[in-house]
């Protein structure tokens, strides 16, 4: 099943510009045409930066437990500033035979969205656990991911190198009980002038699934963070790319209305999501394909409202 984003006519007070979007399929969704809108109004204030990171951990890595309690100590030491997305792709991720109750990957057989990321984004599978913080290079070097022992003086970095953003973003979601619809609902709002090209990503994770952690073997091992599947495609979608030069005040709104199916036979994945820990992240951020992958801004709240 596909959900599709169309081009609409907004009309809405200020100086509004029209513009059109391509379709975009997103697999295991369905819903009603979205819009995208934009328009120019009274400049926000600029919001706090908030900090994205990236993990790649697996369920056969001996360190990943220890990396995924050294990112849980660096969000509590940065309240609400830090939005994670774990992501199992590659080597040290299959589940076992008779063991595992699920697959942690995306996809089938792990060919999906995350190895997609891993590849494409990161040049290929790290030795894990293994993480970024704002797409960011490690110290002078052009490698985006870092091991645990790197991560204190990364975000460190990020914060002394990125530590303003130009762009708010909000998020908010509803649902539609006739339908079974959820909407996510994403608002960008410039409060500074941005000629570089931006994208959008929008993710899906999941918290508190409990399976087994193979190696180190611990029973009933609880999983956060963990990538379920992307929205937008995997690199994002292009951000007002028809103006080029967005002046403060431009805001951007976009919405995707999907709906989960449980019983989908073709994602059988989706029956072991708990939806009431599902939570939404998204993240403005520069091109994924080439050397500077800066991310602006980033968000997260609950699938549910």
């Amino acid at each position: 099943m596909f959900q599709k984003r169309f081009p609409a006519v907004a009309a809405l007070i200020g100086a509004s510009f029209l513009f059109s979007c391509k379709e975009q399929p997103v697999g295991i969704f369905a819903g009603e045409a979205a819009v995208d809108s934009t328009y120019v109004t009274t400049v926000e204030p600029q919001q706090t930066k908030n900090y994205y990171i990236e993990e790649f951990s697996g369920v056969r890595c001996p360190n990943c437990p220890a990396g995924a309690l050294k990112l849980e100590d660096l969000m509590s030491q940065n309240p609400g500033r830090l939005k994670l997305v774990t992501i199992h792709a590659g080597s040290l991720t299959s589940p076992k035979d008779g063991v595992s109750k699920q697959d942690l990957r995306s996809g089938i057989n792990g060919e999906g969205d995350g190895l997609l990321i891993t590849n494409l984004i990161y040049g290929g599978d790290p030795a894990k656990p293994a993480a970024s913080f704002d797409r960011m290079p490690v110290a002078s070097g052009n490698a985006l991911l870092g091991n645990k022992d790197q991560w204190d003086a990364m975000l460190a970095a990020a914060k002394s190198q990125n530590s303003s953003t130009p762009v708010n973003m909000s998020l908010t979601t509803s649902y539609d009980a006739a339908k079974d619809e959820y909407n996510i609902r994403i608002k960008l709002a410039y409060t500074q002038a941005v000629t570089d090209p931006q994208f959008l990503t929008i993710y899906l994770t999941e918290d508190k699934i409990v399976d087994e952690q193979i190696e180190p073997e611990i029973h009933d091992y609880e999983y956060n963070h963990v990538f379920r599947q992307s929205i937008t495609p995997f690199n994002g979608i292009a951000v007002l790319d028809s103006i080029p030069n967005k002046q403060a005040g431009r805001v951007f709104v976009t919405n995707y209305k999907l709906k989960i199916n449980k019983d989908d036979a073709t994602n059988l994945k989706q029956k072991f999501w708990d939806l009431d820990n599902i939570h939404v992240v998204a993240f403005v951020h520069k091109s994924t394909g080439g050397t500077d992958k800066k991310v602006y801004q980033a968000i997260d709240g609950k699938l549910k409202p």
